[in-house]
């Protein structure tokens, strides 16, 4: 009898503790399924910041916790974490370089906001007066290999002064035309990197830095790349491009050859 009583018991605990381990994994796949869903992930963090910004933007007139919101053209404008580093981001949930609605002849353009806030009195040069020339500015993507958000941002900032005259310089020895070379390279912080030049004041349309890398890696391969945008001192830009390797464990990082305290700008 004793006996009997210790086996329902038994059962009991067991029947007990398969209900509850049920509910946990049904618990556990539901939060899961509603983090995806809401894009609750460490990851998201910008992608939520540009929702508050748009909608404080839009319900209040004011683009706390960014510092710009362009409602028409999609975008906003936030601080990153740098002295002189901000951000630019869109408006529409895009996660970065390899995303193929950025790189076509009609996409928004992401680099010439960008280059318009990073040349506005307002921005670099509110902290940084010194800077007063396009080839003291830079922009940069780094590659998905090497990000840390899933939302699409360029970072606005100076130029390392040592990149910009490793640019000029390279351009007199002719070492840079106005298209990418697949075997010619610009070493630059101990990185190769291809280079163009650009003609003309425009990073829009056809001028898309990420149209023309592009046109040069093919889309397929647009999800190893960082790309960066520096002035030039005659106008126009340096367009430069660096891909991941993943089989010697580069993680391509375009922000590097910015300068985002401007020290190096005096």
């Amino acid at each position: 009898m004793n006996r009997d009583k210790f086996n329902i018991r038994k059962y009991k605990t067991k029947y007990l503790f398969i209900i509850l381990l049920t509910s946990f994994i049904e618990l556990s796949l539901t939060n899961i399924s509603n983090s995806q869903m809401t894009g609750n992930s460490p990851r998201d963090l910008l992608w939520h910041e540009v929702q508050k910004c748009s909608t404080n933007q839009q319900k209040l007139h004011n683009p706390e916790p960014c510092v710009y919101v362009d409602i028409d053209n999609k975008y906003v404008v936030a601080n990153g974490s740098k002295p002189v580093d901000y951000l630019l981001l869109p408006t529409d949930k895009i996660s970065g370089i390899e995303a193929p609605q950025i790189s076509r002849l009609n996409s928004r353009n992401y680099w010439q906001y960008a280059w318009n806030k990073a040349t506005d009195k307002d921005y670099i040069r509110s902290k940084a007066p010194q800077v007063k020339s396009p080839e003291q500015i830079g922009l940069a993507i780094n590659s998905p290999q090497a990000r840390h958000q899933d939302q699409l941002h360029i970072h606005i900032s100076c130029v390392k002064k040592t990149v910009s005259d490793e640019l000029d310089k390279a351009e007199k020895n002719r070492e840079i035309t106005d298209r990418f070379q697949s075997q010619n390279y610009v070493n630059l912080e101990s990185k190769n990197y291809s280079v163009r030049l650009l003609n003309n004041d425009s990073l829009s349309n056809s001028n898309n830095p990420f149209l023309l890398v592009k046109e040069f890696v093919g889309e397929k391969k647009m999800g190893e790349q960082s790309i960066a945008v520096v002035g030039r001192k005659q106008g126009g830009f340096y367009i430069l491009k660096a891909a991941s390797d993943a089989q010697n464990g580069y993680k391509a990082v375009a922000e590097k050859l910015l300068d985002e305290d401007c020290s190096t700008q005096k």
